[in-house]
């Protein structure tokens, strides 16, 4: 029992004689652990420098009315309008905008997206080929083909950042196809007659009237044939050419028929009191009720 008690005694005296672990900077930034009882310095690993690390970037944002602002770029469809300022044989040059769509044989449409919804497009030759959907800036003129077509003949281009689709229209109206060419269609559900018109409502007429002499003055409609005329429509893209000098062609004006059914969805209706017509802008083209 003595000697076990002395064992005992001898190992307590040890365990607190042993001194306990001690940090050490030294001259390094990371502190230095030594342990006596084991005779040896264990380093703490290196902290990253917060400052040093990979910082996400942010996409930088593209203004697009600013970008079309600095390259001084017009709707494809204005450039019709004012084509006698935009011709190649006299050399002169613009920038037209909208998205490019795929037309028939090897023609590809630039279709303006402000107004229209798809049915306002400019045939234009490309400097470099490009894809159905993308948007566009072509800085180039307008210039003629073999087959008597204006086309935009196009010396470079510049993506744009795309836009909502429909967003011309204020609905989901499917796009109409590019060029003036009047669909076949059903009246869509909650369509109205013309004298019914309301902002935004889809309505229906047929012509009561001559056609307009200029572009913008407007198409004379009635409910139906006989009745007085309601409302002075303006179909998309009929904007009067600066100076009356206009360079448009039959196949880039609407062609209405007497006696024929169309429906269009409207914009603002304006009412200037019961014994004149109202006036307003279609927002989508014509078509031709079955």
């Amino acid at each position: 029992m003595v000697k076990r008690a002395l064992v005992l005694l001898a190992f307590a005296c040890q365990a607190h004689d042993t001194p306990a672990p001690r940090v050490e900077t030294g001259g390094s930034a990371a502190p230095i652990v030594v342990d006596a009882s084991i005779g040896s310095a264990i380093a703490e690993p290196d902290l990253p420098d917060v400052d040093k690390l990979p910082k996400h970037e942010e996409p930088e944002h593209v203004d697009p009315g600013k970008q079309l602002a600095e390259l001084g770029a017009v709707p494809a469809w204005q450039a019709v309008v004012d084509r006698t300022q935009y011709l190649e044989r006299r050399h002169q040059k613009g920038v037209v905008y909208g998205t490019l769509a795929a037309g028939s044989g090897s023609d590809t449409w630039l279709v303006d997206d402000t107004e229209g919804n798809g049915s306002l497009a400019i045939r234009a030759q490309l400097a470099r080929p490009g894809n159905a959907g993308d948007r566009v800036a072509l800085a180039g003129a307008w210039a003629v083909d073999d087959a008597h077509h204006w086309y935009w003949h196009a010396t470079s281009s510049t993506e744009l950042p795309a836009i909502a689709a429909g967003s011309n229209t204020g609905s989901n109206v499917a796009p109409s196809p590019p060029g003036h060419v009047i669909a076949n269609g059903a009246l869509p559900a909650g369509a109205r007659p013309i004298s019914k018109a309301d902002d935004g409502a889809a309505v229906y007429f047929t012509l009561a009237g001559p056609a307009p002499v200029l572009d913008g003055d407007g198409w004379p409609v009635a409910d139906e044939l006989g009745n007085p005329v309601a409302a002075i429509v303006t179909l998309p893209g009929e904007h009067a050419s600066y100076g009356a000098q206009d360079m448009r062609t039959p196949d880039e004006r609407w062609t209405l028929k007497r006696g024929q059914t169309y429906w269009v969805r409207v914009g603002i209706v304006h009412k200037h009191g019961l014994d004149k017509p109202m006036t307003t802008m279609a927002r989508t083209p014509p078509v031709r009720v079955n």
